[in-house]
């Protein structure tokens, strides 16, 4: 995902900030493209956000997570987890995770 930028770019449907602060993304869900409405109402602690932040104050990964969120229903829900979900849903590719000790002892 981060070695083009496009990836990210391909998801989030609506690029501008705006008045109304509603953003349309998408996600894969079982390989079809389903959208997600949010807003711009960011959870913050000391006006800083609670979840995904960047040094360049970007707005598009805060969006993100709370589209990732609402798609499962809570942030509660997206803890955890495997990199390949993340990547079926964000690419609508097939992924697979591996574990490094099942690697090390089929290479035995």
């Amino acid at each position: 995902m981060a070695e083009d930028p496009n990836n990210i770019k391909m998801r989030i449907e609506t690029s501008e900030v705006n008045k109304a602060g509603i953003y349309l993304m998408t996600f894969f869900v079982n390989g079809i493209v389903t959208p997600v409405i949010v807003d711009d109402w960011i959870p913050t602690k000391r006006n800083v956000p609670v979840f995904a932040g960047t040094k360049e104050q970007e707005l598009w990964p805060i969006l993100l997570e709370k589209g990732w969120a609402k798609l499962h229903g809570t942030y509660a829900r997206t803890e955890g987890g495997l990199p390949s979900f993340a990547c079926m849903h964000l690419l609508g590719t097939p992924a697979e995770s591996y574990w490094h000790e099942d690697m090390a002892k089929d290479a035995n």
